[in-house]
């Protein structure tokens, strides 16, 4: 209950960055194309730099037995997501594409990432980016062949060279090396790093406001598609991993990333791949307003359930 609480009091704070976001959308401070740039940082720079400095701590081989686990668990966890969305949204359907891969993707770099750093500090994000990179791979593997229909090795190599997995792989070196960034460099990058929950909450508040809200609101299939995505593939993956008896902590954190709404990749994606991006953007818009309540409920559910 008072993990749930503590979700709850954060989500409500970046609902209100989120806000803020929207407000400056409708005011024209923040436009569209300065929206593009900003999430350009986001998942260029700041994101990156989380990450990174998350593993700027003293090595402890119990944390890194942690973060094993929490590879399996993404990895279990990615496919659940993959197997649940297959049977429940059918191949062939209009813009069925969009659909499984806005089910099966969640946003836990711009949602996830804060979430966790909130809740659970530079452990939780320790543990997080295991999920980030097994997400990375997948999306740029499985969700191309996915949006396209064709296999494509360099989408492979162009998941290995994203700044987030480019930074677990440095950060891991570093915290297995025992290498210690000093203050003087190590203070302005976490700096940097700590841009990342509002400047998120930015992005995600003027993708929402570009929505037709009134419009998306009475599309049945969204509801369908943000059902899956928020409460179906969360509670399948919370019985499995409860089931595995591993680290509280570490399966609380790959549940709460889990549990994130729809990923801002499926509405790129779908612009790349020539998809109904419309449809992406308002999956996304409904997603993640919905998240306010079904990411409490998740925790709620994750520490009362005891497998």
């Amino acid at each position: 209950m008072e993990l749930a609480v503590i979700t709850a009091e954060k989500i409500s704070v970046m609902f209100v960055m989120a806000l803020i976001g929207m407000i400056c959308y409708r005011i024209g401070l923040i436009s569209g194309h300065t929206n593009e740039k900003l999430s350009d940082i986001l998942l260029l720079l700041v994101s990156p730099l989380l990450i990174f400095t998350s593993y700027q701590q003293a090595f402890d081989p119990e944390k890194l037995n942690g973060l094993l686990a929490a590879f399996f668990m993404a990895a279990v966890s990615h496919a659940v997501a993959i197997a649940i969305a297959s049977f429940l949204v059918k191949k062939g359907r209009t813009d069925w594409e969009v659909e499984r891969i806005s089910s099966i993707y969640s946003n836990c770099g711009f949602m996830g990432i804060p979430l966790v750093s909130a809740l659970f500090g530079a452990d939780g994000v320790f543990y997080a980016t295991a999920y980030i990179t097994v997400f990375n791979v997948l999306v740029w593997t499985h969700g191309v062949i996915l949006m396209t229909g064709k296999q494509d090795f360099k989408s492979f190599l162009t998941a290995l060279r994203s700044p987030c997995i480019v930074a677990v792989v440095l950060g891991l070196f570093c915290y297995l090396a025992r290498i210690r960034f000093p203050a003087v460099i190590l203070e302005p990058l976490t700096a940097i790093a700590d841009m990342n929950t509002p400047l998120a909450m930015l992005v995600a508040g003027v993708s929402i406001a570009g929505s037709d809200i009134r419009a998306l609101l009475m599309k049945v299939q969204i509801y369908y598609v943000c059902a899956i995505r928020l409460l179906v593939i969360p509670v399948a993956v919370l019985l499995v991993l409860k089931a595995f008896r591993l680290d509280d902590m570490v399966t609380t954190v790959v549940v709460l990333a889990t549990s994130c709404p729809t990923a801002t990749t499926g509405t790129l994606f779908a612009l790349k791949f020539h998809r109904n991006s419309g449809y992406a953007s308002e999956i996304f818009g409904l997603a993640t307003a919905s998240s306010i309540v079904t990411i409490p409920v998740m925790m709620l559910l994750c520490g009362l359930i005891r497998i």
